[in-house]
Formats: structure tokens, sequence, C-alpha cells
């Protein structure tokens, strides 16, 4: 009986794919071509949202560049803020670099400077801070660069609207005395403070790297903004002293 049944619904099946070939073809190739077109969809979809990551992603580059590039103009802008009191309290010298001094040290290079007043003055290239002129051999001095031991002078940290005092010592390229409650953070620009008579404020130094704290004081060890490997020429810094100018005047007068 079973088997009647069986036979009888195989038949009926074989009668109904015969009869209606055309339009079970037509069903299975659209439910065949929705399927491509399903795909084609989520193929694009996956393409679109690829070419969207690499857009955000290029974006937060973009977006990168441009903080880093606003941090550099933000220094440039403060150093512009000095320019006025540059020009009225301070004469740059133009000098060039003569030789080493005691090689194979080359930290220290003699330059065609004449002195004029007291030394230590600053040595500046591109408005960077590059060592300190020291003294006078004749018609040309010596000048000690930041890669010195002997080579320091006094520095601001830039902690946002804050200015944080210290001072800055050659060779192991690091700030010292550094008042402990100060906050100050890896990445600040550090910048010189002109209060030492040495460099006019605001020649750039360089940039925190990292800090230690001493039982007193903060150190910060820095990256140098200045290459030392190619001293060619340089700006020697003359400050004005106006107390020894009315010194001067004094004693003129009383000579007088």
């Amino acid at each position: 009986m079973n088997k009647r049944y069986l036979l009888l619904f195989l038949t009926g099946f074989v009668l109904i794919l015969f009869v209606f070939k055309t339009q079970i073809i037509d069903f299975f190739n659209f439910i065949k071509l929705n399927i491509n077109k399903i795909e084609t969809n989520i193929s694009e979809e996956l393409s679109s949202l690829k070419s969207k990551s690499l857009q955000i992603e290029k974006l937060k580059n973009e977006n990168r560049f441009l903080k880093n590039k606003i941090v550099y103009l933000d220094s440039l802008v403060y150093n512009c803020k000095d320019l006025k009191k540059l020009i009225k309290d301070s004469n740059l010298t133009l000098a060039k670099t003569i030789s080493y001094a005691a090689l194979p040290d080359f930290s220290m290079i003699y330059i065609d400077y004449k002195p004029k007043g007291k030394f230590p003055k600053g040595l500046v290239y591109n408005n960077l801070a590059a060592g300190i002129v020291v003294k006078s051999t004749g018609d040309y001095s010596l000048a000690l660069l930041n890669s010195n031991k002997k080579t320091s002078y006094t520095v601001y940290i830039l902690d946002g609207n804050n200015s944080v005092p210290g001072i800055f010592y050659g060779k192991i390229d690091t700030v010292k005395y550094i008042p402990k409650f100060k906050n100050i953070k890896k990445g600040d620009l550090v910048i010189t403070s002109g209060l030492d008579g040495i460099f006019y404020k605001g020649v750039k130094v360089g940039i925190i790297k990292n800090i230690k704290e001493t039982n007193l004081y903060k150190e910060a060890k820095i990256k140098l903004f200045y290459n030392d490997l190619e001293p060619n020429y340089f700006y020697v810094v003359d400050k004005f002293d106006k107390i020894e100018k009315k010194e001067e005047g004094k004693n003129g007068d009383a000579k007088h």
C-alpha cells in the first residue's frame, strides 16, 4: 500500500515538473539572480566600509600633522612676542666657524668674533640655542657648543601659559633645578629665559624627553633642536647692559 502511494506521489511530482518546468526554472533563476544581487551589495558595502576606514585613518593622520603644525606655529608666535624687545636690547653679530679648538673634542670651536663687552654670550643658529661664547683669543673667540659639559644657561619650560625656570647643562642635555611643585610634562618646549644676560628670551633649546624627581628639585632630559655636527656659522648675542652704560657715563662725567 505504501509503495503504491509512493509511486503515485513520484508520478505526480514528475508530471508537475514536466508541466511547470519553465516556471520552476524561472523561479530558481530568480532566486539565483537575487542571491547574486545580495552578494554584489554585500561586496560593495564591504568595499565602501574599507574605503571609509581608510579615509578616517587618513583624516586622523592629517589631524595629527595639523596639531604638530599648530604646536610649531605657537612656538614661532611666542618667539615673535619678544621681537621688539630683542631689537631694542640685543645686537646679533654674525660669526663664522674658524676651526675646532681641541680635536678630537668636537664641542669647542673658534669663531671669527671680536669680543664686545663681557662673557659669556649666547650662540644662536636660526633662533636655536647652539652654545655659549666664553673667552677671547685675539681677533677670535672660543665657543662651547651644547655638547660641552661646561655649557650652561638659564631656560624656561613652557607648560601651557606658565614659564617654569631651570638651568640647562650641556653634554648631559639636562635641565636642572626645576621647582618640584611645578607641573611639567614630556613634550614641553624649552626656551632660553634671557635672565642670565647670555641669550635673549625665547631662543628654542629643545623639548622634554623624560622627567626625574630628586629630593628638592625636578630634572628634565631634553631633545635638543640644534645639531652641532655641522657648526658653520652663528649669531653671537651682544647683550647691551644698560647698567654698565650708566656707570660708564658716570665715570666719564667724573673725569670731566
